[in-house]
């Protein structure tokens, strides 16, 4: 997706995206994938030996007191991945909806079996 800024904090990039489905998305689980040059990587992991670009991975929960205000002041950049995880339920509810559907399937074919004399 194209932005029209040049400077996005990443709420704002969870916004223009439509924000977060409550049903699906888990806000405790906001990833920023990144490649960061060894100069930043080293300062946030407090090194000094490392060499060339590093992928680093940065999580915000929004849950937390003061989740909003880190996804406020952090800025994404371009080649940034956002990744948000998905809320327990909505995988619940993908077992529930699969086991449901199938044992659907299984009344209807019971059901056609029995509207043929068959059982």
């Amino acid at each position: 997706m194209t932005f029209d800024t040049q400077t996005l904090s990443a709420i704002e990039a969870i916004a223009t995206v439509g924000g977060l489905q409550t049903a699906a998305a888990d806000p405790t689980g906001v990833f920023i994938l990144r490649n960061e040059p060894a100069e930043i990587a080293n300062q946030v992991l407090g090194r000094n030996d490392l060499i060339g670009d590093q992928r680093m991975v940065y999580v915000l929960d929004l849950t937390r007191p003061n989740g909003m205000f880190m996804a406020r002041d952090f800025s994404v950049r371009d080649q940034d991945t956002l990744y948000v995880t998905e809320a327990p339920f909505a995988q619940w509810s993908k077992v529930i909806a699969a086991i449901t559907g199938t044992l659907g399937v299984v009344g209807i074919v019971d059901g056609a079996t029995t509207a043929l004399g068959g059982g």
